[in-house]
């Protein structure tokens, strides 16, 4: 699976376009700030990493967390998101355990595994509220732009809402991992071969 393939995937499994894919097709080479480097830390990336368990948990193949997801991220944000994207990322992230203390009474990693599956559901629900608000706010502003002559790309970019962009940098992360390409789909070292006869069950697993 290359690149490309990897976010179509991705675009399909969310429901819409990935934040960040033009960047991550043409190899990312976005600067970051000192905030955005601090993600990087390992107390972080270990948070990142549970979050990101809490939608791909570990079954009888590896989790999220296993394959490295909390560690991608950071890179993901650092060097593939728009500075305004960076910054409602940081600010999603700097208020996640106090999201938790509201809703359950402690931080996010001492929640059961019950109560984080409560936390990212609600959290889910609320981003797309929030992106077909912010999908309705950024067409009015390209209509505006075409009324007044102006180029698409030169009208300002509204800010995604974090979960929705941790739930695509996880999904993002996991299918392109080796884990994820391995162990969750099916993995062909040299692909391919057409077999336009190929045994087909419901349920079976896509090949990376």
């Amino acid at each position: 699976m290359n690149r490309r393939e990897a976010i179509q995937r991705v675009a399909m499994l969310v429901g819409g376009s990935v934040i960040g894919a033009n960047l991550f097709l043409e190899g990312c080479t976005r600067s970051a700030s000192k905030d955005v480097a601090a993600l990087f830390d390992k107390t972080n990336t270990d948070l990142l990493g549970d979050l990101a368990e809490a939608i791909l948990p570990k079954t009888s193949t590896p989790g999220a967390k296993e394959a490295g997801v909390g560690e991608f991220i950071p890179v993901m944000i650092r060097d593939c998101y728009t500075p305004q994207d960076q910054k409602a990322f940081l600010e999603g992230f700097a208020g996640l355990d106090e999201r938790a203390k509201k809703e359950f009474g402690k931080k996010f990693q001492e929640l059961s595994k019950d109560e984080k599956l409560k936390f990212v559901n609600a959290y889910d629900k609320e981003a797309k509220e929030f992106q077909k608000t912010r999908g309705e706010k950024q067409d009015a502003l390209y209509a505006e732009a075409e009324k007044a002559g102006k180029k698409k790309e030169d009208v300002e970019q509204l800010p995604n809402h974090f979960f929705q962009m941790f739930k695509q940098l996880t999904l993002t992360g996991f299918f392109t991992s080796e884990v994820g390409m391995t162990q969750a789909l099916r993995y062909v070292k040299i692909p391919g071969r057409y077999d336009g006869n190929f045994p087909y069950k419901k349920g079976d697993r896509a090949f990376a």
